[in-house]
């Protein structure tokens, strides 16, 4: 019985790092991801102007900024391939997006926020 314990419990030793590696790995993901959404949020916030019109497309174009990175994110965490290739066609879009959103404020004023 002393064996059988002795193997069950250096059994249990050996696999908890590989127990505990996934743990990590989704601690070190949640972590990106907020940083991610309050890097974004914050940015946000502060793309203001006084034309509500202008206002707009700086506060998506951070927006947007935000879904590229959250989808980065993924990329490194992640490991669903088919997830991976929505979180790039994703940021394909995004891109696309905010490049329409700057075009917009170059017509209207340029892209620096306007108090």
């Amino acid at each position: 019985m002393k064996l059988f314990t002795t193997l069950a419990l250096s059994a249990a030793l050996a696999g908890g790092p590989a127990l505990a590696q996934p743990a990590q790995h989704g601690q070190m993901a949640k972590q990106d991801y907020m940083k991610a959404m309050q890097d974004m949020h914050q940015k946000m916030m502060s793309a203001d102007d006084a034309d509500p019109d202008r206002a707009f497309a700086l506060k998506m174009i951070q927006h947007h900024q935000g879904a590229i990175a959250m989808a980065q994110v993924l990329q490194q965490h992640g490991d669903d391939a088919e997830l991976k290739q929505m979180a790039q066609k994703s940021s394909e879009m995004q891109r696309k997006e905010i490049a329409e959103l700057q075009a917009w404020l170059d017509r209207h004023g340029g892209r620096a926020p306007r108090k």
